[in-house]
């Protein structure tokens, strides 16, 4: 018999967010199935990455002619690696985008999961899509080839209110549900090395917000947030928590600011949570950053550049703390002083430590019907 041989999809390339969903997705699937292999794209990360969490490569690429070229290749090589396993020996593929299926990311995304999923030899596998932002479908061609993904789907896990809603608006699907995000559960690791400030503030930038957002605005965001801090005698440090084009932002901002701010930053994770749980509080735009803060019961000011920012602090019961405006000035000062004493801090923290709670329960339901799918997909392949 054929061992589980379960495929992450949709966890991008040297992202700490995506790399988070994969840990996250990793480490349930082990806990609840010893022997299962877990397999990842050879696009995932670099191989030392893959390694270290024990991920095996399978012999495909996601893209299309380029894609089936490299394939090839790797399948040829692949026979003769031990850490490679055949792509049509997967039984299970779990999809861990975050957000990639939209009108603002275009069709091409959507497209490519498509052909991926509707391949000969993938025809026999399980596809569900684990909880992620979705939509909105309102160009034609990203919705016809949503449709498409979404039918492939046994079950098709929306990430806030709003995904859920532009879903059912799009497709009738039995197996539409509404989940939070799944990597509240994932603990933070102390690093070795690693040396934090006794007390600050953690500032988390994100160059999306340049390309998506105002660029302008959301670096004078930033700059007034430092400048504040400093009034009040708070100790910043930026936390770089995901691409490296973050710095990019980090310099744009200290050619503003008359100090250079200390940067904190791991290549795991794991250990990013950790320095995020020992702040003060935290100011970010990253999502999955926010995501760590939150779950661990910190508070956090944040500002976004899509639905599922203001979707997330109202899950962690805190829509309050999201600054809808960043050309707001006056807002953002007064939630730096409500947060820089403990004793307006506290009630807010528990507050949110509450609601942390709750969503690690509906994620854990959410898991007990992802696994109840498995185990009857294994059932099948037995009898």
């Amino acid at each position: 018999m054929k061992p589980l041989t379960i495929e992450i999809i949709g966890t991008g390339t040297h992202n700490r967010g995506a790399e988070l969903m994969a840990i996250a997705v990793s480490e349930r699937i082990r806990r609840s199935f010893p022997d299962a292999r877990i397999a990842v794209s050879p696009e995932f990360g670099a191989t030392s990455d893959r390694r270290k969490y024990g991920f095996l490569d399978t012999t495909e690429f996601s893209g299309r002619r380029l894609g089936r070229l490299k394939t090839l290749a790797l399948t040829a090589v692949g026979r003769w690696r031990r850490n490679t396993v055949k792509s049509s020996d997967v039984s299970i593929v779990l999809d861990a985008s975050g957000f990639a299926f939209s009108d603002q990311w275009g069709a091409a995304r959507v497209d490519q999961i498509v052909q991926l999923m509707s391949r000969r030899h993938r025809r026999h596998q399980t596809y569900i899509m684990l909880p992620q932002a979705l939509g909105p479908f309102n160009k034609p061609a990203v919705a016809e080839k949503s449709r498409l993904l979404f039918g492939r789907a046994e079950l098709v896990c929306a990430r806030d209110r709003q995904s859920y809603a532009s879903v059912k608006e799009l497709v009738n699907h039995s197996g539409l549900r509404l989940y939070p995000d799944f990597t509240v559960d994932v603990s933070p690791v102390r690093g070795p090395h690693l040396s934090l400030p006794g007390r600050f503030v953690a500032i988390v930038p994100n160059y999306r917000m340049l390309d998506k957002g105002e660029g302008e605005a959301y670096l004078e965001f930033v700059h007034q947030a430092l400048i504040t801090m400093k009034e009040l005698g708070l100790q910043p440090a930026f936390v770089l928590h995901d691409a490296e084009e973050d710095r990019r932002v980090i310099s744009l901002v200290n050619d503003r600011f008359a100090e250079q701010i200390p940067i904190l930053t791991d290549t795991d994770p794991r250990v990013l949570k950790a320095i995020l749980g020992a702040a003060t509080f935290v100011i970010g735009s990253r999502f999955h950053a926010l995501v760590s803060s939150l779950s661990q019961g910190v508070p956090c000011i944040g500002a976004g550049w899509s639905h599922k920012y203001p979707e997330l602090f109202a899950d962690f019961g805190c829509p309050e703390l999201l600054l809808s405006d960043l050309h707001d000035v006056d807002s953002l000062r007064s939630m730096i002083q409500l947060l820089s004493e403990d004793a307006t801090r506290a009630p807010i923290a528990t507050r949110i430590g509450e609601a942390a709670l709750n969503i690690k329960q509906r994620t854990a339901a959410m898991w007990e019907e992802v696994e109840a799918i498995i185990r009857a997909r294994r059932q099948q392949v037995k009898t």
